[in-house]
């Protein structure tokens, strides 16, 4: 056998490989696509459950591996999440950047409202002052030479980018869609909490058999029921309430009155700009709201010279 028909073989095993991985690949981007379009919760919650699994990713990088792997995490995580919102945007159809005036004020009164509150409550206990934690801007802005500064002046870019564009299409995707609609009622988030117990590990083994189990069993599915029959705008006490506590829940401590300001504000900003008989705003006015309040607190972190706030 000649080299050249070798080496014609070799070519010919290794497209084949490369097709069979490219078919592979495929076929999970399509099974994903089918699990996304199963139901409403899946595209509104992937994109924040990516977000926050980067976040201890991130951190694992920088104690384990160095600070240089922030920038390149960061980038990718961010990317990973607006390349989800982009795939399946068609399925998002209250998410959007329209505009509204709401949004300035607003933004710029939580702006103050978080940093006040925060340093309220860093003052009542110790454990929740962070000023004193050094971050990790902190030790890059330490390292001498003009990589390390470039590495700093790159990461804290790519982090105002991040908290002011990015994070607020997923978080209020998730927050003040996905969950200030599903838990509209309180009834039917009490029957959706009961479904879920059923799919929980020794404790659904148990209470599937008990009378209230049997009858949320039969039950259709309370959150996605309760989400696809609740317009976006038409909000509730108990919904700015439980959407507010999920909001906490990705918050530090200190950080709860803040959310509590921004959870109320920006659940009735959603309410006011999607009133029946008016222009509808989708989710528009409180992505903006909530990005000029991530860029005034980042600014406001540069200003001191702190990042206890981000």
């Amino acid at each position: 056998m000649s080299q050249h028909n070798i080496t014609g073989s070799s070519l010919s095993e290794s497209d084949q490989q490369s097709e069979q991985k490219m078919s592979a690949a495929e076929g999970q981007l399509a099974a994903l696509d089918t699990w996304m379009n199963h139901a409403p919760w899946h595209p509104r919650m992937v994109p924040f459950v990516v977000y926050v699994g980067f976040l201890v990713i991130i951190s694992a990088g920088v104690s384990y591996v160095g600070l240089w792997t922030y920038p390149v995490l960061y980038v990718l995580q961010c990317s990973l999440v607006l390349w989800l919102l982009v795939r399946y945007r068609k399925l998002l159809s209250e998410l959007n950047w329209k505009f509204h005036w709401s949004a300035v004020p607003s933004g710029l009164f939580l702006t103050f409202a978080w940093i006040a509150l925060g340093k309220w409550m860093s003052g009542l206990s110790q454990a929740f002052n962070y000023s004193e934690v050094e971050h990790d801007f902190d030790k890059m802005a330490a390292l001498q030479g003009s990589a390390n500064q470039a590495m700093y002046w790159s990461s804290i870019s790519l982090r105002l980018l991040g908290m002011s564009i990015v994070v607020p299409m997923f978080e209020e995707l998730f927050t003040r869609s996905l969950c200030l609609r599903a838990l509209h009622s309180w009834k039917a988030t009490w029957l959706g909490i009961k479904q879920v117990l059923h799919d929980l590990p020794g404790v659904g083994d148990w209470f599937m058999h008990t009378q209230a189990g049997k009858a949320a069993s039969v039950a259709e599915p309370a959150f996605t029921s309760e989400f696809e029959r609740t317009k976006l705008g038409d909000v509730s006490v108990f919904a700015i309430v439980a959407s507010t506590l999920v909001f906490m829940a990705s918050h530090v401590p200190r950080d709860w009155p803040g959310c509590i300001a921004c959870g109320v504000i920006w659940c009735l900003m959603v309410k006011w700009t999607n009133r029946e008989g008016k222009k509808q705003y989708g989710l528009g006015p409180v992505i903006w709201s909530h990005g000029i309040t991530n860029a005034a607190l980042w600014g406001y972190c540069m200003y001191v010279g702190s990042w206890e706030f981000l």
